[in-house]
């Protein structure tokens, strides 16, 4: 085991900034927990350390590892419910196993831990420092003989320099080693209670282990032999042999002796590979422990090369190769999962993708028992669509009415149009318009009903449907007594090869294609259709499996928007004229946490209204510098 000494200051207690406990625990024959509290208040100190003392002791194993990562989860649900109730935004833990010469240890908020190894400072705590309420990743450390590790609640090398803490490394005695430290720190003005504990590992140690292989392979020796004494079968047989066999003959006798050693040989090469055969498995996880040390260093020089796409995207590659060859063992499943979380963050800011929560602070109105399929603003009044009526408008602080369709209708599309008319367009492809919170039928010229279509838009008060084969895009304008019959936007030659998610209208069509390129029709003077460019697309722009992406913008907005994969894509034209766009510009992408967007709409630029099947939100956003923040 490991040399462990601990010193605690003595700081006045009115001088006190945060207490702090430091407490060794004895769980089992060559097994110990250390764990250290610092916190404002003592009486939550307390209260935490007896929660983390009851868990270690009811749950460490000598599957150390495992058991330490099912610890910490239980741990951090118990902190998670104490958050409720207080502030514990100051809290440090700092909580560590020892077995053997192996450390494995964790940290929530933040520590100093430096292991002296080779006349060399090492920060085995770097990288660990939580940013939430919950424990780091487990790192696990092999302390050789010589080395020194030294964990406290402040930062050392705030105080200590680094050739005094090397020199000091070299005394042996620990107390002396802590009385330096303590003098040292002394010296400056501190009003923070702190503990130090120190680590050491010393060669009489690695004597003994070698003792313990010959204590082991005597005992297996003599619980052999105490086994086949008191089986009776082989009693029995031994007796039987010493009666017919002259004992006294030469030959026998070297026989025997020869077949004695062949045994004793076999018997002893059973028993040590057995204990190799130990050593080895259980070095089985200190390699894949060590894969999962080497991913966390990927992770962290990846960190530093977000802006070079390239040279990201190979690391986080590696990473995850080592990462998913310990997930195929079923091992240190917990590491494992908050490795690949840390991806999926460094993965969200190579992106530019910008997480928001859903709060009861952006909270609109609640919606649960309808199913929203679109949104919209009507001077400053919000009117909400559903499969068979319409809620609204929607003013804070007063009731909303809902109104049903006639006849039993269904919505299948609807748009806003800029004559502040609602369109519904229903199962039975009849359009209802929706006016001063009455419903009418409107007809269509030459036509005993409207197209079989998907979506509706509205642009200039005319209507545009997109056919149900995706190809098509079909324009009424207003007539005499309803809407004219349907004309055709897109030439014959280009709906051959066409297949599209959306469209949308800002002047002219974006038409957002089933492999998510975007085209641009122009429709006069004369009919134009051109691909746009999509500037700096990340990698995670793909359609999922059964998903049907949405492409919003219009006459007054600045940004193009398109629903996919749950996530708000942010983008810039080329040109504020419409006439002269070219290209679009990646500006990030909006994602909601833990929360899925059914329906959305976006009244002027910066602003969101989304419904996630429970409450109606209005979300806030910024774009600067070409980065998208929520505000």
């Amino acid at each position: 085991m490991l040399n462990i000494e601990i010193k605690r200051n003595k700081l006045p207690i009115l001088n006190e900034k945060k207490f702090v406990t430091t407490k060794k625990i004895a769980i089992d024959v060559g097994l110990e927990a250390i764990i250290q509290i610092n916190f404002i208040d003592k009486n939550l100190v307390n209260l935490i350390e007896n929660l983390a003392i009851d868990i270690l002791l009811t749950n460490i194993s000598k599957d150390p590892y495992n058991s330490f990562s099912l610890s910490l989860d239980k741990l951090n649900k118990e902190i998670n419910k104490l958050s409720r109730d207080y502030n514990l935004s100051e809290l440090n833990i700092f909580v560590w196993i020892i077995t053997s010469w192996t450390l494995h240890f964790s940290i929530l908020w933040n520590y100093s831990a430096y292991l002296i190894k080779n006349n060399k400072i090492i920060n085995i705590a770097d990288g660990m420092q939580g940013k939430n309420l919950e424990f780091s990743f487990i790192s696990s450390w092999i302390i050789n003989t010589g080395d020194n590790i030294y964990i406290s609640n402040i930062e050392l090398l705030n105080y200590i320099s680094k050739d005094d803490i090397l020199e000091i490394s070299l005394i042996d005695d620990t107390s002396k080693k802590l009385e330096i430290i303590e003098k040292i720190i002394a010296e400056e003005e501190t009003e923070w209670q702190y503990d130090i504990v120190i680590l050491n590992n010393s060669q009489e140690k690695v004597i003994e282990n070698r003792a313990d292989y010959i204590e082991k392979i005597k005992n297996n020796f003599l619980v052999l032999k105490d086994r086949m004494v008191e089986n009776k079968k082989i009693s029995y047989w031994i007796e039987r042999i010493k009666k017919e066999i002259d004992f006294e003959n030469k030959y026998i006798k070297i026989g025997l002796f020869s077949t004695g050693v062949v045994v004793s040989v076999f018997f002893l090469y059973l028993i040590i590979s057995g204990i190799i055969s130990q050593n080895v498995s259980s070095s089985v996880p200190v390699e894949y422990k060590n894969k999962l040390i080497e991913a966390k260093l990927i992770l962290e020089r990846t960190n530093k090369d977000l802006g070079n796409k390239d040279i990201f995207y190979a690391n986080i590659k590696n990473a995850e190769n080592l990462i998913f060859e310990v997930r195929d063992k079923q091992i240190f499943l917990n590491d494992v999962k908050k490795l690949l979380d840390h991806i999926s963050i460094l993965k969200k800011q190579a992106n530019w993708i910008e997480s928001f929560e859903l709060t009861k602070d952006k909270a609109l109105i609640e919606l649960n028992n309808f199913s929203l399929g679109w949104i919209f603003e009507l001077q400053k009044k919000y009117y909400f669509v559903w499969k068979n009526g319409i809620i609204g408008p929607y003013i804070k602080w007063e009731e909303a009415k809902s109104y049903n369709y006639p006849d039993w209708e269904e919505a299948i599309a609807s748009d806003l149009s800029p004559d502040w008319d609602i369109f519904v367009l229903t199962k039975s492809y009849r359009l209802l318009k929706f006016y001063k919170q009455e419903f009418s039928y409107v007809n269509v010229e030459w036509q005993k009903t409207w197209e079989e279509v998907k979506w509706v838009k509205t642009f200039n008060s005319n209507l545009y449907l997109l056919s149900a084969t995706g190809n098509q895009i079909f324009r009424h304008k207003p007539g005499i007594s309803g809407f004219s019959s349907k004309y055709w936007i897109i030439d014959e030659n280009d709906i051959k090869s066409l297949n599209l998610y959306d469209f949308a209208i800002d002047g002219w069509f974006y038409l957002l294609k089933k492999d998510l390129s975007i085209d641009k029709i122009i429709t006069t003077p004369t009919y134009t259709k051109k691909s746009i460019v999509i500037n700096g697309l990340p990698a995670n722009y793909s359609a999922e499996a059964g998903s049907s992406p949405k492409i919003f913008t219009a006459w007054n907005l600045n940004y193009i928007y398109i629903l996919l994969n749950n996530k708000i894509w942010v983008f810039e034209a080329d040109s504020r004229n419409y006439k002269d766009v070219k290209s679009l510009k990646y500006i990030g992408q909006l994602e909601p946490q833990e929360s899925k967007i059914n329906a959305f709409y976006i009244p002027k630029d910066w602003e969101i209204i989304l419904w996630n099947d429970k409450w109606v939100y209005k979300i806030n956003f910024e774009i600067s510098d070409s980065k998208i923040a929520i505000r």
